[in-house]
């Protein structure tokens, strides 16, 4: 019988945290201006008892710099795609035809990695040991 609670409050517990951890997750995905300015209202509010005042002007000013910080962003991504695709042109013109095909090779292969490391941290740290290991030994 005590084994059946002890199991029943683990599972109990693992269930609650794993609900807890997809709330976080679904939260912290909409980075939409007008979600950010939501959530900051909020929290104003919470912490310093804002009157509805008071809330309307601080969502609006929240809202406005959250909307600036997304367009600034945006230009600036576009302005590092730009350049990187002025970088890979001169660096094509200055390679031989097989440096550019092993080039193409190894960048795909970054490709590969970097995806893998978006599934999961565990694969990435392993292969960064290895490495490491393979240099000083």
């Amino acid at each position: 019988m005590k084994k059946l609670i002890v199991i029943s409050a683990v599972i109990m517990a693992t269930l609650i945290q794993t609900h807890a951890q997809s709330e976080r997750g679904e939260r912290g995905r909409d980075f939409s201006p007008e979600k950010h300015a939501e959530r900051m209202t909020e929290r104003m509010t919470e912490k310093l008892d804002l009157n509805e005042e008071q809330q309307k002007e601080i969502h609006a000013l929240h809202l406005e710099q959250a909307q600036k910080r997304k367009t600034e962003m945006e230009a600036r991504r576009e302005a590092m795609k730009v350049e990187r695709e002025v970088r890979e042109a001169k660096i094509a013109g200055i390679l031989s035809p097989e440096q550019k095909e092993k080039w193409e090779t190894i960048r795909e292969e970054n490709r590969q990695n970097i995806k893998e490391g978006r599934k999961g941290p565990g694969k990435r740290m392993m292969n960064r040991s290895a490495r490491g290991a393979n240099r000083r030994g």
